[in-house]
């Protein structure tokens, strides 16, 4: 007997793995093509940034998935089609045997188009309906590209938003997907990435690719003010956070958690859901209008005046005492996810320096952790998406 995804999307999503991507050429081949571009064209703005310190965080992100995966995702029948044919969304990524999951065929990739097709038609189509499935307030958030016309042709966007409004609070809430083909990240060079302990202001020395990375990174988040970001080469995923953190690399065909479960666990993260990724309250500064368009800095704001938004992350040192002022943004949204910041969770006490002493900052990163809320309360104002009714997600269009 075959099963729809929707019939029990935790047992779906617990072997939906990535296809393997198809290159048209041997990745060596299609690197020396593309190493000139890489070289020339991969640009990054004039602007301060110095990140103190950039927090891996190892294998607890893996838990962090897993658990908000058995916990959050539905494992029962939701009475739905795996079709929204009016929104044209469908499971692509297949699964076990027993889900009928149509099969995509795609061709071979043979420049970074082609890559990005791949990324699109497979894990972010899949997970765009998974989550329209369990958060139905969010129809009107989905994929969208990002070209900003500059010179990185090896470096395309895509950018999880509402697309019907443009608004900061909305802003806040979205993730910038970013990607270069593999045969540019290479496994080892993503891995490097993940290992930056900082990123320098004022360097003298020419920067390093995988700081580069970070900077363009850093651009890209800032010009769309969000935080949260997800790195791939389709083969290989990094998930972040600009200040800073990065999850471990994990593979497209890796199994808990699975791209797919971090790639769900993160979007619903950004839009504060319950149980998600809570960044402590030291580190969770908006980014709000750090920069114009045309790149200049803004002025920060005098610290005796009171403002909606928390001094520019273009000057933070990793050692500022101020409190993140962002709370209380998706209340303005509507969404069902969320209707309170990221630090409420949090009591007084819960407040820490970020040290330049990676041990100590592992310390205080553990620290926090336990403070957290291991379940929800009863009284917790988020709807569970397991236990919502049939007739509160998305109508069967069949």
């Amino acid at each position: 007997m075959a099963y729809r995804a929707t019939d029990d999307l935790q047992g779906y999503l617990k072997d939906a793995v990535l296809p393997r991507l198809k290159l048209m050429h041997k990745p060596e081949l299609m690197f020396h093509q593309g190493y000139k571009s890489r070289r020339s064209t991969f640009t990054i703005r004039r602007r301060r940034r110095n990140l103190a310190n950039i927090v891996f965080l190892d294998s607890a992100f893996d838990g962090l998935v897993n658990d908000w995966i058995e916990e959050h995702v539905p494992n029962r029948s939701l009475c739905l089609d795996d079709e929204d044919r009016q929104a044209g969304e469908r499971f692509t990524v297949r699964s076990s045997h027993r889900f009928n999951i149509p099969e995509l065929l795609l061709p071979a990739a043979s420049d970074i188009n082609r890559v990005c097709d791949w990324l699109d038609n497979f894990p972010l189509q899949t997970v765009q309906r998974v989550f329209h499935i369990m958060f139905p307030a969010t129809k009107d958030w989905g994929f969208v590209t990002l070209d900003d016309h500059d010179c990185d042709e090896n470096f395309k966007k895509f950018h999880w938003t509402d697309v019907n409004q443009d608004h900061p609070d909305i802003h806040d809430l979205s993730v910038v997907v970013a990607c270069q083909p593999p045969w540019i990240m290479s496994d080892e060079f993503m891995w490097q990435f993940t290992q930056l302990q900082s990123l320098p202001e004022g360097t003298t020395r020419p920067l390093r690719g995988k700081e580069r990375l970070w900077g363009k990174l850093w651009d890209t988040c800032v010009h769309n003010q969000t935080h949260f970001f997800i790195l791939t080469s389709y083969q290989q995923w990094v998930f972040g956070w600009t200040t800073a953190y990065v999850s471990p690399v994990i593979d497209a065909q890796s199994r808990s958690p699975t791209v797919m479960h971090a790639l769900l666990y993160w979007l619903s993260s950004a839009l504060r859901a319950p149980g998600g990724f809570v960044q402590p309250v030291e580190v969770a500064e908006p980014v709000h209008n750090i920069f114009s368009d045309d790149g200049s800095g803004l002025p920060v704001a005098e610290p005796e005046k009171e403002l909606e938004i928390a001094p520019s992350l273009s000057s933070w040192s990793g050692t500022s005492d101020e409190m993140a002022s962002s709370a209380g943004a998706a209340g303005a949204v509507a969404l069902d996810v969320s209707d309170r910041g990221v630090d409420e969770p949090h009591g007084p006490d819960v407040l820490f320096k970020k040290s330049k002493d990676p041990a100590l900052t592992w310390e205080m990163i553990e620290s926090w952790r336990k403070k957290l809320p291991a379940k929800r309360t009863e009284n917790e104002s988020f709807p569970s998406p397991i236990f919502a009714s049939s007739v509160a997600l998305l109508p069967d269009l069949s």
